[in-house]
């Protein structure tokens, strides 16, 4: 049941999804201006779209649809079918299409249903392959990290939503009403955590402490007893215990970010390999669940309702290019950042450490946590509008590269256009592309070694996308035709 209304201010921090009676449903992780943790329940219409021919006449166009409209799926348990259609005037890369908006039950099964349209009357689908994220945020403006007025009833009980109650926040709200506001200030929960190990290999070594650092809070935890007992540090039964306290401290914090460096491939993934080994729950999860990986070029880790950074990776998008530092690691970074590096330790495997060596390894261990926490506050408001301006969530911006994030941007702002999506390029689309013809680069002049005087550096930072922008280059710009006289696109999108 639903009772209770509430209406409250709210700040969307992480995002996520789930089912529910065969339909998606929006879970959105925030807070409010009181610092209260609240999950929101939100659902939109899931659908994709079809671009017709040209010039088809309107009795051909309701066949079609009649044709659509018959088109069931059975995946995976789920009765998936298509809803309603809709005739719309669109464009698509700039040009005028007419095109059929094909409401479904489940966002899992466009794919499915735009696979059972194979008529000559549709010449392309698009829009099944955004991610249910992505098309909510699109469909609802509900961005993130931006201030909304929110209203609707509280979700209660054991049986609404499965498992939604049992979130640790403070209120479960399935929305009903909302007005976006002027932003307030935000500072979120951070922990800063970092581990070390006896082994590099993932999970093949015990884990000897872990370090964690938020806002007037530092602990080191550890299994391995030394003679003295030293402060921040705390002791624990043996491995099993450690990662169990590690958990504990994070659902006592309740942070809105974890934050690691290097994290998604090293540490969080090392945490999850040590537990299973242990036979112990890595319950970090809002719902108490683990950590999920999934891998790209690089791991990802992922945990339910708390946002993981890997701080590395968006040092890498978002600042490398412009940093003196010859590498990526934390002392350099550091160093550049906040004019200070990490503690000297010298490593050696945990059985050869003498008693009075531990404590400058403690220190060592809690230092890089104080660096990636002092590294995070200073890049906090470039990482907040980076989500805010590319409208997706922190946990993806973070972690994308600069080409996805202009797509992202690009993707949101279609709607100012009356744009219809384009599609990801498949395998094979990008081996035809990869066998065109290639275009003559340009020339590098071969330098003579020497050593030469009264030299002037020039850096064409970014320059093909300055060039880009500056002639409105794009794909929904090309003219099919010359056209002496114009102007090369046909229209423009300020960046």
């Amino acid at each position: 049941r639903f009772s209770s209304f509430m209406e409250t201010d709210f700040i969307p921090l992480d995002y996520d999804y789930f089912d529910f009676e065969g339909r998606n449903y929006a879970r959105i992780i925030g807070r409010n201006s009181k610092g209260k943790r609240i999950c929101l329940v939100d659902f939109c219409d899931v659908f994709f779209w079809a671009i017709l021919q040209d010039g088809l006449k309107r009795e051909k166009i309701e066949k079609i649809i009649g044709k659509i409209k018959k088109i069931k799926l059975d995946a995976k348990g789920r009765q998936t079918r298509v809803e309603n259609v809709e005739i719309h005037d669109k464009k698509f890369l700039g040009k005028d299409v007419k095109a059929l908006k094909i409401f479904a039950t489940n966002y899992k099964d466009l794919h499915g249903i735009a696979d059972e349209m194979g008529f000559e009357e549709i010449e392309k689908r698009r829009g099944y392959d955004l991610g249910f994220i992505t098309h909510y945020i699109m469909e609802r403006k509900i961005s993130p990290c931006n201030w909304y007025e929110i209203s609707g009833d509280l979700i209660v009980g054991q049986n609404e939503f499965a498992g939604i109650s049992n979130l640790d926040v403070d209120f479960c709200i399935k929305l009903q009403k909302m007005k976006k506001i002027d932003d307030k200030k935000f500072l979120p929960k951070i922990i800063a955590y970092d581990i070390e190990t006896d082994e590099i290999k993932i999970g093949k070594g015990e884990i000897l402490m872990i370090s964690l650092v938020s806002d007037n809070f530092k602990k080191v935890i550890t299994w391995k007893k030394t003679g003295k007992k030293y402060d921040n540090v705390e002791y624990v039964k043996d491995e099993s215990e450690l990662l169990e306290k590690f958990s504990e401290y994070v659902k006592k914090i309740s942070p809105d970010f974890l934050v690691g460096y290097f994290s998604d491939v090293f540490d969080l993934p090392y945490l999850k390999a040590r537990a299973e080994e242990n036979k112990v729950k890595l319950a970090l999860g809002l719902d108490s669940s683990e950590p999920r990986f999934s891998r790209g070029i690089e791991m990802i880790g992922k945990i339910k309702g708390i946002v993981h950074i890997d701080l590395l990776k968006f040092i890498r998008t978002a600042y490398s290019q412009y940093m003196q530092s010859e590498t990526l690691r934390l002392n350099d970074v550091a160093n550049e950042f906040l004019n200070e590096g990490k503690k000297s330790f010298k490593f050696r495997h945990s059985s050869r450490i003498l008693d009075d060596d531990w404590k400058d390894y403690f220190e060592y261990n809690l230092h890089d946590s104080v660096l990636v926490f002092r590294l995070f506050e200073k890049m906090w408001p470039d990482i907040l509008e980076f989500s805010k301006v590319i409208q997706e969530p922190i946990f993806e911006v973070s972690r994308n590269g600069m080409s996805k994030n202009v797509e992202s941007y690009i993707l949101h702002n279609l709607s100012d256009f009356s744009e219809i999506p384009e599609k990801k390029p498949i395998h094979e689309e990008i081996g035809v592309r990869m066998g065109r013809e290639k275009y003559t680069g340009a020339f590098v002049f071969e330098p003579t070694p020497g050593l030469y005087e009264n030299i002037a550096v020039f850096d064409f930072t970014s320059s093909y996308g300055s060039t880009i922008v500056t002639y409105n280059l794009s794909k929904s710009t090309l003219l099919e035709k010359p056209n002496p006289g114009k102007d090369v696109g046909s229209y423009s999108i300020e960046i």
